[in-house]
């Protein structure tokens, strides 16, 4: 092979040509422990951040802190990603016509080539396959004619074509395409540089003298034609011996001799194993009379099969290949590894947090109904929630094809960038689930297709999976299976091999890195036979824990039995007893009927089963019949097998399962004290991953969130939550223009929405404040949860962002905040994301409805603490209150609800608490009203808290909103007559006073617009006029204001002054449509003006529709009613009356006025003198007389009347029966849609109206400027003079406290009342009683066990009574026989000597050192030997004793609960059996009770066939355990 001469490379392949590490400042590093793995995993994911981050994302910021752009700058069109792929950049320079062969598209099709030869060559250089050397006849094989290894005489592949070496052509001697690098010498040097480099340390090149030749001492490439072998000779002497062989020459076994020199010169085929065994130089052919042994038969050659699998059939697998490899299989495990993770991939995009092997029954296993159903779910849910990857034996039957099932219905493709082994960064579309196959070669069928053509060339195969098997034939592959790895170990036709290559894999898995991967590991038992016993005999000697599936029958059924009767000792072992290994003797008998009538592997099956118990706490036991799910026994196998596992390990394995329910109660309760950092770590993991169970566990369990949420772990969560291509990602991509963001640049987006946002903490996180200042990093926040809600808001995080609503310090004002910023959010995006736009739509509207039902709670318990928090103004978001809040996002629901409109009625009177409104328009002109106690009364604001003074009360009275809206509607209204007097009298080209007036009046309209926009929430310039310009009352002033301006301007002049007029008339109709503003005051119009607005805009979209029917028509029929209009007669008036019979007369046709005179046209001649014979004498002007028409062309306007006719049928059909309809159906179904929340939009204006008068000055126009001018030097002298600001919180500061605990008991009421009503939802209430329903049919179901316990126990009592007469005889019997042959013994003896006289000595009995009946004692011994086994205290003591077990079992209510049936009665034995239930907690005096009558059995020999029947029976009873709280006690 060309590739024997490489060295053995390290078992994982580092990053090749990597980019240079990022210049990332320590600060901003986070501080946790990598892996090499790991750290090489973050290297490679962050190469696409700046080389220099602290240099870029300081100039950003020099530029500004905070953005100065508006909102819309924000606006994020389309989040769809239009990066240039392969696809997209052929076909678009095809259809451009730019050349698609560029120097770019060359250099990628070299490397694609390139990894590919280094894949190839990897393959090559580690992994071998197996061949059997010599057919001997195996006479016991099954099949006839059969090797030893499985294949026939004829199936053998001949030892010269296993020996043949590969001969390729001189262009594919260099496996790695040197020569494709050589062939451009433009190249060369990057090549020589920087690849060369990598793929030497990659494949880890030098230590053989053929690695030497391939580079020179300068690093640089070997010529091409320099040839991998030294020995070029190689294939001449292949021919030579072929020649040699068929001429008689020496023998194969003579030249394959090991001591033949030439063989070890040659030495081309050296093992590939880092300590090879055998290499091809030292084969040597066993002797033709030799027996035949796997180490003298079986050689390693190269491995020929790798490459991708595509599946024929339409059903199986998906349309992505798989890819396959075939290794022998004493493979290293570092080899496969490497395989796995830097050659597959099978890392990428995620790294598995579990593996889990199946193993169980095959070819006629299967699964159906609801054990499918539950197992298919069970097994995906475990595989998607910790991204793990299953393991099987990769063939198309049994429990392979169940798991092959739930793969395709779960599976599901994602799209990575991975890193190509020269630095490139690919798109690849990959299966998220990952399903390995681990298959014995010679078991698969159509093995020879997958054998590779081309050994330089990935194969790509055509297989078709056949679901049809027979006995001892091979078996197709599953389809749905992503990865194959064939082991060989010589066998053909033989499923032998891959059972103990599984358990080391699974063992290498779990091997803490860079030896393996450090994943946990579980084997999930399935039904099986003795092989998958035997599986699990392997598993647990390695510790990997096992998940029986109970219930699907052969082994899982015998293993969960078994467990079942293990019990564990004081010293922590796990011991069987004698009585329960006989049982499980009979179950074994029973269950594997394949061992009916061999005992010796029924025994070997027994043993194994016993060997598995002996580690009882690797096993966990999950009844596929029960209502759980399996992931949750499968992560309970984990916790509880991995013993070397720390709580921290099991914590995060329960986080990655989103099981909070076992680290509540077994992770948490075991462990108290925690190390440093490691529930912040969790934390991190559990926001990130959105596990909402999980974060209130960990804070439950002791997180200060306060100490938890620091800068830097904040920053660190946005920027992990900034995933390519997301919304958040492209926000802080404007706000920053890097792909690194502090929270400065979250600050910029929040100004932008809310308009106001102050936090001193996001202002001072900048690069350049933060390489200043290190401990910029640990600086907390005052209300850390409200800054994760902002954080989940932001990144999509709903569920979480619930969650954190509940504990923020302020959740009225968050839940608002968090309602506007979904609809900003929502406003921020193009249609064209209309999932994402959707998902904010709803989580906008929930959010408002939980501030609308938390206000409701509020103004239930408290009025006047409710409205406090209303107007309580919020520090952070730069003092606006709720309702600022809610206007800013347009919450009509929580303006609508009574405490909000409440407080808009105390701000509408401002100071007063009675002032009707006719009365309040009266006290403008009449101030003493002011004073009448009848009309108004005033709140108590006097500064003792009392009364107000009478100037206070003028104060207070003119400077409320309603004083205002009264006094500026007035002069308003004074305006508008004024205005109009003008516009009808007084409008000459001297000035007049009233117009000067005017004037006066409409620049002091200006001056306050310039103030409103001032006083506007943003603190830039252009949000303030972007927020001025959102009314649309003030797009009106603006539009009416220019138009008084440019009027004024034109009047000025005399050739503008008639259209000064025209202006000034025009704007009247502006400042009168500015009236209505003042409608919004009444409830039964301020609804109407909403729908009018809205029909405006459906109004345009009509208008839209019909100026292309309206242009269509009217050019047709005036062309058709005036042919003779040229462009040479065209002038002003003709214009104009062109434009009016084009776009008029359409639109007042269409309303029905026809205008059926004006289409007829002009009865005049046309001819065109071109068209003429005879052209001299008709058209001409000195021509009294013209041809005929006959001999012109000539038109009239008449001969086109009837075409206009027919377009007038067709326009009027279109236009006044479509057209106008559809136009009423609009305002139809606008009006409906606005009528349903008329009342809320009403309530929303209502409040924007009183916010605007608030702020308006009190004295009206014109003489608003002289409270202008008052503000002005106000705001002078607090800048200037003023030395102390009056702080206001020390006023309120104990208010605010009290408002604080409030909203914390509202919130918790709310809480309390949000679980009552999901408590009484009827879906809960049925799922309730469902389960109460499971209890009570278990309940009844164990109660009858528990009876049939009892009917044993009495049954037992009445078969030793019924023995007792026979126990009786027998022992007389047996007492007289002693004596006689005692008395025999004695006699001789006495003539020698005579000892005094004693009693024989008493044997020991084996019944617990008690005296045996056979005896010298009286038989009245053997009563009471029996009434002392069976007496009512012990029945009394067992039944308590299960009753005990009951209680306990369920309460806990244990995984596995087995109930037996009635066994068929032993030898001719008639007497009727009985059920019983045997548990080894419950039955254990049962099984003391059997073992003292199995000695009663050998001292009783008369009762010997009775006693054994008993015996048999007591054992065949013992199969169920009981689990109840009640049970009936009787007495013997």
């Amino acid at each position: 092979m060309a590739t024997a001469g490489f060295q053995v490379r390290s078992p994982r392949l580092p990053a090749v040509a990597e980019s240079s590490s990022n210049n990332v400042p320590e600060v901003v590093i986070a501080s946790t422990t990598s892996t090499p793995r790991s750290v090489s995993t973050h290297v490679r994911r962050q190469g696409s951040r700046p080389a220099s981050r602290s240099t870029t994302v300081t100039d950003s910021m020099r530029r500004s802190a905070i953005s100065l752009d508006p909102f819309k700058n924000f606006e994020v069109s389309d989040l769809t990603n239009y990066s240039m792929t392969d696809q997209r950049w052929t076909l678009q320079r095809k259809k451009i016509g730019l050349k698609r062969k560029t120097k770019g598209s060359q250099q990628r099709q070299k490397r694609n080539l390139q990894s590919r030869d280094i894949s190839i060559s990897f393959i090559l250089s580690h992994f071998t396959r197996k061949e059997c050397l010599r057919y001997v006849q195996n006479p016991e094989a099954l099949t006839p004619e059969a090797c030893y290894c499985g294949l026939k005489q004829e199936e053998h592949i001949p030892l010269t074509e296993l020996l043949r070496p590969v001969c390729r052509s001189k262009s594919s001697l260099n496996p790695l395409g040197f020569k494709t690098l050589m062939e451009h010498p433009e190249n060369e040097a990057e090549s020589s540089g920087g690849l060369t480099a990598s793929v030497r340390k990659a494949l880890s090149f030098g230590g053989s003298r053929r690695s030497k030749s391939f580079f020179r001492k300068s690093n640089t490439l070997a010529p091409v034609d320099t040839p991998i072998i030294q020995t070029p000779t190689i294939c001449e002497e292949l021919q030579t011996l072929e020649q040699g062989l068929s001429n008689g020459g020496p023998s194969i076994e003579h030249l394959l001799d090991e001591n033949n020199p030439m063989i070890h010169r040659r030495d081309y085929g050296r093992d590939v194993l880092q300590e090879p065994k055998q290499t091809l130089g030292e084969t040597k052919i066993p002797p033709p009379d030799s027996k035949w042994t796997p180490e003298t038969h079986f050689r390693h050659f190269p491995t020929n099969a790798y490459g991708k699998i595509e599946f024929m059939n339409e059903t199986t697998g998906s349309t992505k290949p798989s890819k396959y490899v075939r290794i022998a299989d004493d493979t290293r495990m570092e080899s496969v590894v490497t395989l796995l993770s830097d050659y597959w991939r099978l890392l990428e995009p995620n790294r598995p947090q579990l593996v889990i092997s199946v193993t169980g029954g095959a070819k006629n296993f299967k699964l159906d109904g609801k054990k499918k159903e539950i197992f298919s779910t069970g097994l995906i849910k475990a595989v998607k929630s910790t991204n793990a990857w299953i393991v099987t034996g990769g063939v198309n039957v049994g429990v392979m094809k169940s798991v092959g099932d739930a793969v395709n219905q779960g599976q599901y493709i994602v799209k990575i960038k991975r890193k190509t082994f020269f630095s490139d960064e690919e798109n690849d579309l990959v299966r998220a689930i990952r399903c390995l196959g681990v298959v014995p070669w010679g078991y698969v069928e159509g093995r020879k297709s997958l054998i590779n053509e081309e050994p330089g060339e990935f194969a790509l195969v055509k297989y078709k999976v056949q679901d049809k098997f027979g006995h001892l034939k091979p078996v197709s592959l599953n389809g749905d299976h992503t990865h194959f790895i064939f082991i060989d170990n010589g066998s053909r036709n033989m499923f032998k091999g891959s059972d103990d290559f599984r358990t080391r894999l699974e063992e290498a898995i779990q091997v803490p890195e860079p030896i393996g991967f450090g994943v946990p590991v579980v084997l999930l038992l399935v039904e099986g036979g003795i092989s998958s016993i035997m599986k699990c005999v392997m598993a647990v000697r390695r510790n990997i824990p096992v998940v029986v599936v109970a219930g699907t029958g052969r082994a899982a059924d015998l293993m969960a039995y078994a467990v079942s009767m293990t019990i564990r000792t004081p010293g922590g072992q796990y011991l069987m007893r004698k009585g329960h290994q006989a049982q499980l003797r009979t179950r074994i008998t029973l269950t594997m009927l394949e061992f009916a009538e061999n005992q010796a592997q029924q025994q070997r099956c027994a043993e194994l089963l016993i060997e598995c118990c002996s580690k009882a706490n690797l096993i966990t036991i999950f009844d596929i019949n029960s209502n759980e799910a399996m992931d949750k026994y499968i992560l309970y196998g984990l916790l509880t097998g991995g013993c070397n596992s720390s709580r921290l390990d099991q914590l995060t394995l329960a986080l990655v399962w989103n099981r909070p329910d076992i680290a509540e109660q077994h992770i948490f309760p075991a462990q108290s004290e925690w190390p440093s950092g490691a529930l912040e770590d969790l934390m991190t993991r559990a926001l990130l991953d959105e596990k909402v169970s999980f974060v209130n566990l960990i804070i439950v369990n002791g997180l200060v969130m306060e100490d938890y949420l620091t800068v830097a772990t904040l920053r660190e969560l946005y920027n992990k939550a900034c995933e390519p291509n997301s919304h958040l990602a492209r926000l802080l991509q404007k706000a920053s223009g890097q792909s690194y963001h502090h929270l400065v640049h979250v600050h910029s987006i929040l100004l932008a929405m809310i308009k106001k946002h102050h936090d001193p903490v996001y202002l001072a996180d900048t690069p350049d404040a933060l390489l200043r200042n290190i401990s910029i990093n640990y600086k907390t926040f005052a209300d850390p949860f409200l800054e994760l809600l902002l954080w989940a808001i932001f990144s999509g995080r709903y569920h979480l962002a619930r969650y954190l609503w509940e504990r923020c310090d302020c959740p009225l004002s968050s839940a608002l905040v968090a309602a506007t910023l979904y609809q900003l959010l929502w406003r921020s995006l193009g249609a064209k994301n209309k999932e994402i736009r959707e998902g904010y739509s709803k989580q906008k509207k929930e959010f408002e409805s939980l501030a609308c039902e938390l206000m409701e709670v509020c103004y239930q318990e408290d009025v006047i603490n409710a409205m406090g928090l209303v107007e309580r103004r919020n520090a952070k978001w730069g003092d606006m209150d709720c309702m600022e809040i809610a206007s800013l996002g347009n919450n009509l629901l929580f303006i609508s609800t009574p405490c909000a409109q409440a407080n808009i009625e105390l701000n509408w009177r401002r100071g007063m608490v009675k002032a009707p409104f006719f009365v309040a328009f009266l006290a403008n002109f009449f101030p003493f009203l002011i004073f009448w106690k009848t009309f108004i009364r005033f709140q108590k604001l006097g500064d003792d808290g009392g009364e107000l003074t009478s100037w206070q009360k003028l104060f207070v009275f003119y400077k409320s909103p309603i004083s205002k809206f009264c006094a500026h509607s007035t002069s308003y209204i004074c305006f508008l007559l004024l205005y109009s007097y003008i516009v009808l009298f007084d409008f000459t080209y001297e000035m007049s006073f009233t117009e000067k007036l005017a004037v006066c009046w409409i620049f002091s309209f200006i001056l306050e617009e310039v103030a409103e926009i001032l006083t506007e929430q943003s603190s830039t310039l252009a949000g303030k006029i972007s927020d001025w310009s959102g009314s649309l009352w003030n797009r009106f002033d603006f539009l009416s204001l220019n138009l008084a301006v440019v009027a004024l301007v034109l009047r000025l002049f005399r050739s503008t002054f008639k259209w000064g007029r025209i202006a000034c008339a025009l704007n009247t109709t502006v400042f009168y449509c500015r009236l209505f503003r003042i409608y919004h005051v009444n409830y039964h119009l301020g609804p109407k003006l909403i729908i009018f607005n809205r029909m405006i805009k459906e109004v345009l979209v009509f208008l839209a529709l019909l100026v292309i029917f309206v242009l269509g028509y009217g050019i047709a029929s005036q062309g058709l009613l005036y042919p003779s209009r040229t462009l040479t007669s065209l002038n002003i008036t003709s214009i104009s009356m062109i434009f009016e019979d084009v776009l008029l007369t359409p639109y007042w046709q269409m309303y029905g006025e026809l205008l059926l005179d004006e289409i007829v046209g002009s009865d005049k001649d046309r001819c065109h003198q071109e068209s003429c014979i005879i052209t001299d004498f008709c058209g001409s002007e000195n021509a009294t007389q013209c041809l005929p028409r006959e001999h012109c062309v000539c038109e009239n306007a008449t001969d086109y009347s009837w075409v206009v006719s027919v377009l007038l049928f067709f326009y009027l059909i279109i236009g006044n029966i479509m057209l106008l309809n559809l136009l009423i159906a609009i305002f139809t179904y606008v009006f409906d849609e606005v009528q349903e929340n008329s009342m809320e939009l009403w309530k929303f204006e209502m409040y924007l109206l009183i916010r605007e008068y608030d702020l308006k000055p009190g004295i009206v126009h014109p003489f608003v400027v002289f409270e202008y001018i008052w503000r002005l030097g106000k705001k002078i002298w607090k800048l200037t003079c003023r030395k102390s600001k009056e702080n206001l919180d020390d006023y309120m500061q104990e208010t605010l406290d009290a408002l604080k605990v409030f909203e914390k008991e509202a919130i918790m009421t709310y809480s309390c009342n949000e679980a009552v009503a999901q408590e009484q939802r009827i879906d809960n209430r049925v799922k309730r009683m469902s389960e109460k329903i499971d209890r009570i049919s278990k309940y009844i179901e164990q109660k009858e066990e528990l009876e049939e316990i009892e009917g044993d126990l009495e049954w037992v009592i009445q078969e030793a009574e019924s023995m007792k007469p026979a126990a009786e005889r027998s022992a007389r019997h047996s007492a007289r026989s002693r004596h006689a042959k005692r008395n025999r013994s004695i006699l001789p003896k006495q003539a020698h000597a005579s000892p005094p006289p004693s009693s024989p000595p008493e044997r020991k009995s084996r019944l617990s050192g008690r005296a045996s009946p056979t005896s010298a004692k009286s038989v009245e011994e053997l009563d009471d030997i029996l009434n002392s086994e069976l007496s009512d205290d012990d029945i009394k003591y067992e039944l308590n004793h299960l009753q005990e077990v009951a209680n306990t079992a369920l309460d806990a209510m244990t995984p596995y609960t087995a109930r037996s049936r009635a066994m068929t009665a032993l030898g001719k034995q008639s007497r009727p059996l009985t059920p019983a239930v045997a548990d080894h907690h419950s039955l254990a005096k049962l099984d003391s009770l059997s073992l003292h009558l199995e000695e009663l059995e050998e001292q009783v020999r008369d009762s010997h066939k009775q006693m054994e029947t008993l015996m048999q029976t007591i054992l065949d009873r013992l199969d169920a355990k009981p689990s109840t709280k009640h049970i009936r006690t009787k007495k013997s």
